[in-house]
């Protein structure tokens, strides 16, 4: 027997047990068809004595709610004749027999609507409006409450009685639950004792089933289940799952094989790319496009849903325009730097041709352009170089003539023809061409720096003097603070561009305030120029080191990019640290020497 309920399917074991427990509970019919007629017979008695004077009561009560609202809206309003008909109209018949029990509630009913039709219509008709009034006030509404409350009395013994008879309800009940547990219990048993027998061959191994088909839907592709099931339905399952989950890991591998391919030439590529995919708002960057960004894929997709944030605006106009372009030249600002880019955004199609999004790449050319700037600065610097060789012969001899004839006539005459002929005047003039040539010969060619073992503060110890003679006056005070450190210095060089930095920061502040000079030692010797002046505006701060730009209306723009190409020449590097209207700080680095040299 035990043999033969194995070979079954699970499909005749559970038809089987479904038949006995069937064959079971129609025993209970003849149970309940006993305690059906008993329960009939009782509900007989509530339907023709009960029911029809709760209805009828409820009836009742609700048209004298409606009288007593209608009745009670007439006294504060004005009376007229067509109130005795519309109090009649609240009268609606029911087609119900009134209990014998109740006949006492329906004359005083009856005597309300009397009392209506008969002394308040004859006030009325005496046009005596407001003793129909009081009348109503004084003696209708009072009956009328009195016997609401007499109604819902009534109600609350007939509910009192369809309760008691609601008890036969309740024996008839018990008797015939208590043999229906009996039965029950016993159909319980036999159930549970089939469905475990049933059961225990179908749920272990779909619960195990389940657990290894849920471990290869989480990525454990070729995960197998052993082939060990009883129940013969259950290993074509295990089968079919055992070849899926092959199969999904060949095609897995296969796929992470060529998307990490794809990945890695896209991440190798120095192009930062962005692909944007409409249909399921799947987005990519590639290693240089988050390398820029910062963390920005928050932002990249939102970019279609808020307003074009104004700090690259150009940027990111281009890539929420969805507008297809090449090459087009912007300016980045991230927190390190400022980036040139050329940005380009295409179609992204699909292997069906279709367009589903779009491709916004883009190529860092900072370095190019600062390449290029460079080429331009030194094509400026050849460019003057050979105005200034071609020039300073040909100035510089009749500029000395010049100056020789004035300096003898300036000896010669007295000193109110001097004031007269404005000599000091002529003879300032001639100094400052000398000085704008000596300057243009500096640029064209500078020269090698003779570089010897100095220490960078006795060469401020030398030009010291010459700074305060010639800031005019004692209103500039010149703090200096610098290390002890040996350095490879040009001495003469170097006291030319410490001069025209401190020069510089002393006409800014128009010859009145502070200058720090001040050193710190690192990896570098760094000396600090600090000083008090009105500062650099902010489209000059980036060209300052250029030729001819200069912020003064007698300056030749050629200071700085002397004292840059001097610095350069000292491998050296010198920066502008911050400009503002409280002042200006430059930072000259150089290199430290090694005293054993």
């Amino acid at each position: 027997m035990i043999s033969f309920l194995k070979q079954l399917s699970i499909r005749s074991k559970i038809l089987s047990v479904l038949l006995l427990i069937t064959l079971l509970l129609s025993g209970f019919s003849l149970i309940l068809v006993q305690s059906i007629s008993d329960v009939n017979q009782v509900s007989l008695t509530i339907r023709d004595e009960h029911v029809p004077s709760i209805v009828w009561l409820t009836h009742t009560e609700t048209e004298l709610i409606e009288k007593e609202q209608f009745v009670r809206n007439g006294i504060v309003s004005d009376f007229c004749c067509q109130f005795i008909d519309g109090y009649n109209e609240l009268e609606e018949q029911i087609d119900i027999s009134v209990p014998s029990s109740l006949n006492a509630i329906t004359r005083e009913v009856e005597l309300l609507d009397f009392f209506i039709n008969n002394e308040v219509q004859g006030f009325l008709s005496l046009g005596d409006i407001e003793a129909a009034k009081r009348i109503l006030d004084k003696y209708y509404l009072p009956r009328l409450l009195s016997l609401k409350e007499d109604l819902n009395n009534e109600k609350q013994l007939a509910y009192t009685s369809i309760q008691e008879n609601t008890h036969e309800f309740t024996n008839i009940i018990e008797s015939s639950l208590s043999l229906l547990v009996i039965l029950t219990i016993g159909a319980i048993i036999l159930s549970i004792y089939f469905s475990y027998r049933t059961s225990a061959g179908l749920t272990l191994p779909i619960e195990n089933l389940i657990h290894k088909v849920n471990r290869i839907a989480k990525g454990e592709y070729g995960l197998t289940i052993s082939d060990s099931e009883k129940q013969f339905e259950l290993k074509q399952l295990t089968t079919s799952i055992n070849q899926m989950s092959l199969r999904l890991k060949e095609s897995f591998e296969t796929i992470l094989i060529d998307k990490t391919y794809r990945e890695q030439i896209l991440n190798s590529l120095p192009v930062g790319i962005i692909t944007i995919d409409d249909k399921t708002d799947e987005l990519f960057l590639n290693h240089s496009a988050k390398y820029l960004l910062h963390g920005s894929e928050e932002q990249i997709r939102s970019i279609d849903t808020i307003p074009v944030p104004c700090v690259n605006k150009d940027f990111w106009s281009i890539l929420s325009s969805k507008k297809i372009c090449e090459n087009v030249r912007v300016t980045y600002q991230s927190d390190l730097e400022n980036h040139k880019l050329l940005v380009s955004q295409s179609k992204l199609r699909d292997q069906h041709n279709e367009v589903i999004g779009r491709t916004f790449y883009f190529v860092d050319i900072t370095e190019t352009e600062k390449l290029e700037n460079r080429i331009h600065q030194t094509e400026k610097l050849a460019l003057v170089g050979e105005m200034a060789a071609g020039a300073a012969h040909e100035i510089r001899n009749p500029l000395a003539v010049i100056q020789g004839f004035l300096m003898l006539m300036n000896q010669n005459i007295d000193s109110d023809q001097q004031e007269m002929y404005r000599m000091p005047l002529l003879m300032k003039e001639l100094e400052r061409i000398n000085f704008i040539i000596e300057e243009m010969l500096l640029l064209a060619k500078p020269g090698a720096p003779l570089l010897k073992l100095t220490y960078l503060e006795d060469v401020m110890k030398d030009i010291l003097p010459l700074i305060r003679e010639s800031s005019e006056g004692e209103n500039v005070n010149i703090t200096v603070d610098l290390k002890r450190v040996p350095l490879l210095l040009d001495a003469k060089q170097m006291k030319q561009v410490l001069y025209n930095l401190v020069r510089n920061s002393s006409e800014s502040m128009n010859f009145q305030g502070d200058i720090q000079i001040y050193a710190k030692v690192g990896t570098d010797y760094e000396i600090y120029i600090e000083d008090q002046g009105s500062g650099i505006s902010a489209d000059k701060q980036a060209t300052i080191f250029e030729p001819f730009s200069t912020t003064k209306e007698s300056g030749t723009g050629l200071g700085l990019t002397i004292v840059k190409r001097i610095i350069e020449n000292h491998n050296g590097q010198i920066d502008l640290i911050s400009s503002s209207n409280k002042g200006t700080v430059f930072c000259i680095k150089l290199p430290i020497a090694n005293e054993k040299k």
